[in-house]
């Protein structure tokens, strides 16, 4: 039995500790190409949803790792191959060796490869399945590994001799298809010389190795076979009939695309628009059907989608194949770019800069470009210019290319083959342009949750008007109407796991706002009541100190600052050596007593930067995000309500959030105390900070800051602020050395 690589990512560990269960799976890799086994030299898994990669060589070829469940993984299979294909080399062999052509079944053309000890000559000889030689040359050659081109003629069997210093050998090359009067050749394309081609060659491996890549989110134990054959028709599907046209397929190692653009659909003129009226419509270029015949038609991003939302989706192609992601179409730019492989950062660059080196060239045809702009066409893709509707006219010698990824509403990510360059770019636009739709093989899953609406005031029931539900990440929104309380993510929501959400449900005058990014189907409970103990935990005893609770609708948080730990001098900075540690306001101990105790961040955080973790907080409690205090002062302002872009500023924002969460007398704020009403019981008191440079105190009586746990940069962090003389709550970008006061905020499931 192999053995087995165990890890975890630690970027990945960063990230779950706040955002759910990690799952352990095991993942399995071999390769073939075409139908022949292929020996993978390694392989990298890297986690596009966290962060985070790793690698397994050979002979290991199994994975045992912890994510959470829904994070996309890209695997990377590398094996020693020609340029043009994959072979599995001794180290030590020191005479003549023909290898297999690749690819083979050969559809329009396949490279042969050769490996010569010395300088002599070559002499190779074609003949037909009736024995007739088709043709036959020789070529003087030094030592190397040598390579050239065949293109079989009319025909379906192909015997290929070779022959060197009396050492003959023969291969036998299959086509695909009759090619129709074509001419036989083979054409000598070069070697990679003085070394022979091993797995143990450095020159060997940095000139012929291959990438072959493949996207998925594993729920369970899960087994891989990267493809490694290229510009072949897919195996076993080699064409598809769909709403009465016959596409073609086309192998670009682990993927398998169709091979023209989707034609499918009434053509409608270009003045009208696109619709969801249960029939499919398309454009044709310049409003002529003789451009979707050639070119295939042209769809707004919703029909193209037929009015879901969900990545992947099957849209208008045909079953089992969908519209491929955007992190799909950066795995195919990987696959046919010579310089920037699969996962390379280059293909995540935004829309307005140039991509790869010559991705877009090997995607081109060879003919049908404006000025004589062509492709190589290298991998069968073939790429035509043709055209896209947007702002109201026909976009001529270029192609556009949608994926069923959205870039925040009402943009999704497209490709763009300009007529003046080898590139591939990558854009973001209108979904209501139309553009060219390829579709790509096989069924992405991507679960779907469930999120369930309740409310309640205390623990009375509470009938919800509305919901709204904005995923911050992605900037999209949707709003349900009373009787509605369910929402599906990932069809009625874009959403990938991590988002982070806000949901608000609103009743009568009231909103209650919760904030969560969910790795399942779950049932939410809006809480009403607010400016009472919260209910079931009136209190809390931490540490030899007992803590009062506020409920803030739906926000349970202490309703006193956290005073825990040893207390130190303010000169000294407070260090990772598992004590937890406070400055008191002027090295006075009634001070945290009173107000609580100062923290740098990186020591109430533990040392480390997740987000929303428990840190120095009691068990079930934790350090508020940026995000949830947005919630909270959007619950408390009475003009900026939860989610309004108010709260997304910086410096002073708001209405009278402040006034209404600073306590209400002047007891301990300095006169005038604005706007002070305390009406929803936080209570926030004037402790002051610790400065960061040099460990003097300053702000008490006039200033109470709190922290978050969620970080601006390495260096700083966000925080909030509430002032003697404003009424406003301030957000800013702060220095972690500063030492702060702490509220925590209660789990609630």
């Amino acid at each position: 039995m192999k053995p087995k690589l165990t890890l975890l990512f630690t970027l990945i560990i960063t990230c779950l500790m706040t955002l759910g269960q990690r799952s352990a799976i095991e993942l399995t890799f071999s390769a073939v190409n075409n139908t022949t086994h292929v020996q993978l030299d390694s392989i990298k898994i890297m986690n596009r949803t966290q962060g985070g990669e790793t690698m397994i060589y050979w002979p290991d070829t199994t994975i045992s790792l912890e994510i959470t469940p829904g994070d996309l993984l890209l695997y990377i299979g590398h094996a020693t191959l020609s340029p043009f294909g994959v072979q599995e080399i001794s180290q030590d062999i020191e005479q003549f060796k023909l290898f297999p052509n690749f690819p083979n079944p050969v559809y329009d053309q396949s490279t042969v490869s050769m490996w010569i000890p010395e300088t002599g000559v070559l002499n190779v000889m074609v003949m037909d399945v009736q024995g007739r030689i088709i043709l036959a040359d020789d070529w003087k050659l030094d030592r190397g590994h040598h390579f050239f081109r065949f293109i079989p003629g009319n025909g379906n069997l192909f015997f290929l001799t070779a022959s060197w210093n009396g050492v003959v050998q023969s291969i036998k090359i299959l086509t695909t298809e009759h090619q129709g009067g074509q001419r036989c050749m083979l054409d000598y394309k070069g070697s990679i010389q003085g070394e022979n081609v091993s797995k143990a060659s450095p020159q060997a491996n940095n000139l012929i190795s291959q990438q072959s890549g493949i996207l998925d989110t594993p729920l369970e134990d899960q087994s891989y076979t990267f493809q490694f054959a290229t510009n072949i028709p897919c195996p076993g599907t080699s064409t598809v009939e769909y709403e009465g046209q016959v596409y073609n397929t086309i192998q670009i190692f682990s993927q398998c695309w169709l091979k023209e653009n989707l034609n499918v659909g009434e053509m409608i003129a270009g003045t009208t628009e696109q619709s969801n009226n249960q029939s499919i419509e398309k454009y044709c270029f310049n409003n002529e059907s003789d451009s979707c015949t050639k070119y295939g038609g042209l769809y707004q991003w919703d029909e193209m989608m037929q009015y879901g939302l969900l990545p992947g989706a099957q849209g208008i192609c045909p079953v089992g194949w969908h519209l491929p992601t955007d992190e799909e179409w950066k795995i195919l730019e990987g696959a046919v770019d010579s310089e920037y492989g699969i996962g390379d950062p280059e293909w995540d660059i935004e829309y307005w800069d140039y991509r790869g080196f010559d991705a877009g060239t090997n995607l081109k045809t060879t003919s049908g470009w404006y000025e004589n702009d062509n492709g190589t066409d290298l991998f069968g893709f073939s790429a035509l210019p043709g055209g896209g509707y947007y702002s109201g006219y026909f976009d001529d010698n270029v192609g556009f290319w949608w994926t069923s990824t959205q870039k925040g509403y009402p943009y999704a990510w497209y490709r763009y083959l300009p007529d003046d360059g080898p590139e591939l770019r990558r854009y973001s636009d209108d979904k209501e342009d139309s553009f060219s739709v390829r579709c790509l093989q096989g069924v992405i899953y991507i679960p779907l949750m469930e999120l369930t609406f309740t409310a309640v005031n205390n623990d009375a029931h509470v009938q919800l008007d509305s919901i709204k539900v904005m995923n911050r990440t992605f900037e999209g929104e949707i709003v349900l109407l009373y009787p509605d309380s369910v929402l599906v993510l990932g069809s009625e929501l874009p959403y990938v796991n991590g988002d982070e959400l806000i949901l608000i449900g609103y009743s009568g005058t009231l909103e209650s706002g919760r904030f969560d990014s969910p790795l399942e189907s779950q049932a939410y409970t809006f809480q009403f009541a607010t400016n009472i103990p919260c209910p079931g935990t009136p209190t809390v005893e931490y540490e030899g100190q007992v803590y009062n609770t506020i409920q803030i609708f739906s926000q349970c948080w202490l309703k006193e600052n956290l005073n825990v730990g040893t207390m130190i001098e303010g000169t000294m900075e407070q260090s990772n050596n598992g004590t937890i540690e406070k400055y008191c306001y002027n090295n006075e101990p009634d001070s945290c007593t009173k107000y609580g105790g100062l923290y740098q961040w990186n020591e109430m955080m533990q040392y480390t930067t997740w987000q929303g973790t428990q840190s120095i907080c009691p068990p079930g409690w934790y350090v508020p995000t940026d995000e949830e205090w947005k919630v909270l002062e959007g619950a408390v302002d009475s003009q900026y309500g939860i989610g309004d872009p108010e709260w997304d500023d910086t410096g002073l924002r708001g209405y009278d959030a402040g006034g209404n969460l600073k306590e209400a007398d002047v007891t301990h704020w300095t006169s005038p105390n604005t706007g002070a009403t305390n009406s929803s019981g936080f209570t926030g008191l004037p402790g002051g900070c610790r400065d960061g440079d040099g460990g003097n105190f300053w702000g008490f009586g006039y200033i109470g800051f709190f922290w978050s746990s969620s970080q601006y940069n390495a260096s700083d962090t966000w925080d909030r602020g509430l002032f003697y003389d404003y009424t406003n709550v301030g957000r800013y970008d702060d220095f972690k050395g500063y030492g702060c006061p702490v509220r925590c905020l209660k789990d609630t499931p």
